[in-house]
């Protein structure tokens, strides 16, 4: 079968959104399928760096890039140079969307040239615009190729009516189920919230990943109990229960640290929270702040961490989403710490494959993390156990399997 995975993402790195996009091309690669992605994400110019291709092959995947400009970065997010510094200011969202909205006409061009030439059997849609979305739908229909809209989150975020993004993405919801042959969806919440509105072929896909053979667990060495946390202490991640909980750690026979590691330091919030540690002498002593890391940084300082924290807030946006983070620590093989939010419980027993905490008390959530710091084993079957877990439960190929015969079944009903 040939695929085209289409939307505002970066490839063949970048967010969380180019990893989920990145992820399902493998997976569908791995299962026999052919992959094209066309990102409609403007790529970045820096000066004195070289901008990002257009256009290549990754690993086995063939890509382009549609968007008609460059974003006129002021730097990097990461490391790696990969995903471009937008401050969130208006001329950050002006060049953003105007680069990702003028990029539709030639995504549609791209895509029809695409079926023209045989080679577009199924298309997955990673997307929530009605304006962006409709013309592929469109087109797809006309030519009686099966089309299908990768969910991840709920539009809850977009707050303000009088945006007009806002009622863009809540004109793309409610016409989802006319657009739309069929559905994969993150989580069994947002299954449920689209079958209300009459999206009644869905699928849920999980994050996913690749599980390559682990290697042989071995003791970090840390003479303190040493947590590691990847994020941007955004809201969603409960940064006050966070910092809550090392406090009262901080009185724990048993020393607990914390790394955090992402890049905080990109919104007026993160950096506030840097600066309360900085002049909490309880904190600074207990909470070190390593900013963005390199990939391979990245996975080298959680193989070296007792444990990965990743907290989450108690709320209808975080029910109905999923932390691919947590899919990435698992893979390590540490016991994971992860607040107990949506379909977390669905996937990962309590005490034996993670520890779910509970979401709002930062009580509770220490005196979880101290428990497994006094084990004899540090956690260790418990990060053996969940890391089987992880294998069992979101596992790239065995998922895009299984979309490949949901698509299956949608050319079927589109053929009868």
């Amino acid at each position: 079968m040939n695929v085209v995975i289409v939307g505002p993402f970066w490839f063949p790195r970048g967010s969380a959104a180019s990893a989920r996009a990145r992820n399902l091309a493998f997976g569908l690669r791995d299962c026999g399928a052919r992959v094209h992605v066309v990102s409609m994400a403007p790529r970045a110019v820096v000066p004195g760096a070289t901008p990002a291709p257009g256009i290549g092959e990754h690993e086995g995947i063939t890509y382009e890039c549609v968007a008609p400009f460059f974003v006129a970065a002021r730097g990097w997010r990461d490391r790696d140079q990969s995903v471009p510094l937008l401050r969130g200011g208006w001329l950050d969202k002006l060049v953003w969307f105007g680069g990702v909205y003028a990029a539709t006409p030639t995504a549609v061009l791209c895509l029809r040239q695409l079926i023209d030439r045989g080679i577009c059997d199924l298309v997955l849609v990673y997307d929530r615009s009605a304006l962006r979305m409709t013309p592929l739908v469109r087109l797809c229909r006309a030519r009686r190729v099966p089309t299908v809209l990768d969910v991840t989150e709920v539009s809850e975020h977009l707050r303000s009516r009088l945006n007009a993004i806002y009622w863009d993405f809540a004109v793309g919801t409610r016409a989802t189920p006319r657009l739309f042959d069929g559905l994969t969806v993150i989580t069994s919440g947002l299954e449920s919230f689209y079958h209300s509105r009459g999206c009644a072929r869905t699928l849920v896909l999980p994050a996913i990943e690749g599980w390559p053979e682990p290697s042989p667990w071995a003791p970090t060495g840390n003479p303190e109990f040493r947590l590691a946390y990847v994020g941007s202490l955004q809201p969603r991640d409960a940064p006050e229960v966070l910092l809550e909980a090392m406090r009262r750690l901080a009185v724990e026979p048993t020393r607990v640290t914390l790394d955090v590691v992402g890049h905080y330091e990109g919104t007026e919030r993160g950096r506030q929270f840097a600066r309360r540690c900085a002049s909490d002498p309880t904190l600074t002593r207990r909470v070190r702040f390593l900013g963005s890391l390199s990939d391979a940084a990245l996975a080298a300082h959680l193989a070296s961490a007792d444990g990965l924290l990743l907290t989450r807030r108690d709320a209808r946006t975080e029910e109905m989403s999923f932390p691919t983070r947590l899919v990435e620590y698992l893979r390590t093989g540490r016991p994971v710490f992860v607040s107990n939010v949506g379909d977390i419980s669905r996937y990962l027993s309590h005490g034996t494959e993670a520890v779910l905490l509970d979401p709002g008390d930062a009580r509770k959530v220490a005196a979880a993390i101290a428990k497994v710091a006094l084990r004899p084993d540090r956690g260790a079957e418990i990060g053996r156990r969940g890391r089987e877990a992880g294998a069992r439960h979101f596992d790239r190929r065995r998922h895009a399997a299984r979309l490949l015969e949901f698509a299956a079944g949608l050319r079927e009903v589109l053929a009868a």
